[in-house]
C-alpha cells in the first residue's frame, strides 16, 4: 500500500481519525510536483459499508481487461463539518491513465500518485445550486486492486442533491461511468454519471 497526501493547501486543518505517520517524501522526487507527505488516513465506520459496496460493484463482472466494466465509484460522506470524498478506481484503469498522460512512472511512485490525484481533480466537478464548489485535494493511495483519491468539500450538511460532472476515464473508455453515493443526515442517494453527461439524482 502506498499513500500520499497533498498538504500544502490544507495547512492548519484539524483532522481527527487521520493520524500522521513519519514517512516524508524527499524534495528530489517531487521537483515538478506539489509538496507531499505520507499520512495514513483512518475513516469513519460508516464508510466501510460503502467501500465494500464499491468493491462488490466493480468486481461483479469478470475481472479480465477485455470484459471488466470501466468506471469510478465516488462516495461523499458527511463527517463533522464537511464532506469527505473518496474516489475508487481499479489499478488497471489507473495504469492506463498514466499511459494516456504520457508519463513514464510507476503507479506506486509519489509522482505517479500525484499525477493521478490531479487527473481526478481536473475531471470531477461538483455544483450546488448552480455554483461550482471548491473541492480540496487531500491525497491518494493504492490498496489491493484499487487506487483511492481523497478530496474534501466544505459544504453544508443540509444541501440539495448536488449537480456532478465527471469525465473520469472517458478519455480512455468512452463508455466509462462514475457511480456516485452521497450520505449525510437525512440524505442517502446513489446515481451514475457517464457518457459525457452531467447528472444528478432524480
Amino acid at each position: 500500500m502506498k499513500l500520499l497526501t497533498l498538504g500544502a493547501s490544507n495547512a492548519g486543518k484539524a483532522r481527527k481519525k487521520r493520524p500522521q505517520k513519519s514517512n516524508t517524501v524527499g524534495d528530489s522526487a517531487l521537483s515538478q510536483e506539489p509538496s507531499i507527505t505520507g499520512v495514513r488516513l483512518a475513516y469513519p465506520a460508516v464508510q466501510l459499508l460503502g467501500w465494500a459496496v464499491a468493491v462488490l460493484f466493480l468486481l461483479s463482472v469478470p475481472v479480465t481487461e477485455a470484459h471488466r466494466e470501466h468506471g469510478v465509484w465516488t462516495e461523499l460522506v458527511w463527517s463533522e463539518d464537511r464532506f469527505e470524498i473518496t474516489h475508487h478506481m481499479h489499478l488497471q484503469d489507473a495504469e492506463r491513465v498514466l499511459e494516456r498522460l504520457g508519463v513514464d512512472m510507476s503507479l506506486d511512485s509519489p509522482e505517479g500518485l500525484a499525477r493521478l490525484a490531479l487527473y481526478v481533480e481536473d475531471r470531477f466537478l461538483l455544483s450546488e445550486r448552480g455554483i461550482i464548489a471548491r473541492l480540496d485535494l487531500i491525497g491518494a493511495e493504492t490498496e489491493g486492486d484499487f487506487l483511492y483519491v481523497f478530496q474534501e468539500w466544505q459544504g453544508s450538511r443540509r444541501i440539495d442533491i448536488p449537480q456532478i460532472e465527471s469525465t473520469l476515464l472517458e478519455d480512455i473508455y468512452p463508455d466509462a461511468v462514475t457511480w456516485i453515493r452521497i450520505e449525510a443526515p437525512e440524505l442517502n442517494q446513489t446515481w451514475s454519471v457517464g457518457q459525457r453527461n452531467s447528472s444528478n439524482s432524480e
